[in-house]
């Protein structure tokens, strides 16, 4: 009987905490489920970080508030240009300030769309990175479409004979030095004793597109062709990685340079900017090595001439100027190609070219830049390639039933 009186009293006090709560919770807003809270999220908005610049307004009830209506701003998810598609791998052309995977610079849901993520909502596959590429660069990316092809394929990306051609727009005049290079066939160019840069005499890398058929690009025997054209700078300036030293190797070929005389306003003493060095050079670069910002460092290093946009490695200044005068408000650094060579008789070529992105071409056709594009492509006529987005790969959601059917 007592037993049975003090179950019956600790449910009754209970019940009535449970009263007591509840009550304070629609009256002060406390608890989550509370009807007050809940009309509180309601009727509030929300708003999608997109690179898109098209949108959509939604005007939707909801059913409990006063305030019957609400707006809802839902941004367009930016598609991602499919440059191959196969059964176990992918290469897109990833645009500029995406981050590859969510880390503690990708500012979770806030500002930064993230690529693997992207992808894995567009092809509906989750994606496995077989590298990557810095956040405000842009360009060919390969991802694996399952984990033993994304480490075969990471395999054959650090092979020697793998090629990886990066266009970089940077700061200064650099036809002094490639001439200098062109002029030996193994002359150190080196300032001091960290690292080395040898100069030689060698064309550009032949780049073989549609089935092994060479591009028609530089003839290096046609005399009206400049010597800096025929040289290559090799850098080898090694980068600390968790505070080791490590091996780091680049290779640059020259495509065109430009000096941009512009008279200066001395009337204002304060609007003339003497110290911002108004040349740019437009590079060639490939990487035999994949430390982190390799291409970055390396360039400010051996040449003094970091690339145009970027904040970390460059100069504010120089940026400020080139974003305000031709509206470049991206790094100056695309990953144009990647070709792959099969690493057994079971392997077939893997080779992708990645188009220039109309944020970066359309700078380099900018009026002030039309010697420097018009000479570059003179010398690598590739360089015009049009961005294409390859959608009869992209199968969506219906890929795994398609396999089912064949």
């Amino acid at each position: 009987m007592a037993a049975n009186t003090a179950a019956m009293m600790i449910l009754l006090y209970l019940i009535y905490v449970i009263i007591v709560v509840n009550h304070a919770g629609v009256n002060n807003g406390v608890l989550g489920f509370s009807l007050n809270s809940m009309s509180k999220r309601s009727t509030s908005s929300y708003k999608l970080q997109s690179t898109s610049t098209s949108d959509s307004t939604v005007t939707v009830n909801d059913g409990i508030t006063d305030n019957t209506t609400q707006t809802i701003i839902q941004h367009k998810r930016p598609r991602i240009p499919i440059l191959s598609y196969q059964n176990n791998y992918v290469i897109v052309n990833k645009p500029t300030g995406m981050s590859m995977h969510h880390n503690s610079k990708s500012r979770w849901g806030r500002n930064g769309l993230v690529l693997e993520q992207s992808i894995k909502k567009q092809l509906a596959r989750k994606p496995y990175l077989v590298h990557r590429l810095d956040h405000r660069t842009s360009g060919a990316c390969l991802l694996g479409f399952d984990s033993t092809t994304a480490s075969k394929l990471h395999g054959r990306l650090r092979s020697k004979d793998a090629m990886k051609l990066y266009v970089a727009l940077v700061r200064g005049d650099l036809r002094h030095q490639f001439q200098y290079a062109a002029g030996s066939d193994g002359v150190d160019m080196s300032i001091d004793d960290d690292g080395s840069l040898i100069g030689r005499c060698e064309r550009l890398p032949v780049i073989a597109l549609n089935n092994g058929q060479s591009e028609i690009g530089m003839n290096t025997e046609d005399k009206a062709i400049g010597s800096e054209y025929k040289g290559k700078i090799t850098v080898n300036i090694p980068i600390k990685v968790d505070n080791v030293a490590k091996e780091a190797q680049t290779d640059f070929y020259f495509l065109s340079s430009m000096d941009i005389e512009e008279e200066e306003d001395n009337e204002d003493e304060n609007t003339a900017t003497p110290y911002i060095t108004k040349s740019l050079t437009l590079l060639l670069c490939r990487l035999h090595t994949g430390r982190s910002h390799q291409i970055r460092k390396h360039v400010r290093k051996a040449f003094n001439a970091p690339i145009i946009g970027d904040s970390e490695h460059g100069d504010s200044r120089v940026n400020r100027y080139w974003r305000q005068n031709i509206e470049l408000d991206r790094m100056g650094l695309h990953c144009w190609y990647i070709n792959l060579p099969p690493s057994d008789e079971n392997e077939s070529e893997i080779e992708c070219m990645a188009p220039l992105p109309l944020d970066f071409s359309e700078v380099l056709h900018h009026e002030m830049l039309k010697p420097l594009w018009k000479e570059a492509t003179r010398i690598q006529p590739l360089l015009k390639r049009k961005p294409y987005d390859e959608r009869s790969g992209s199968y969506g959601r219906s890929y795994r039933k398609s396999l089912k059917q064949i």
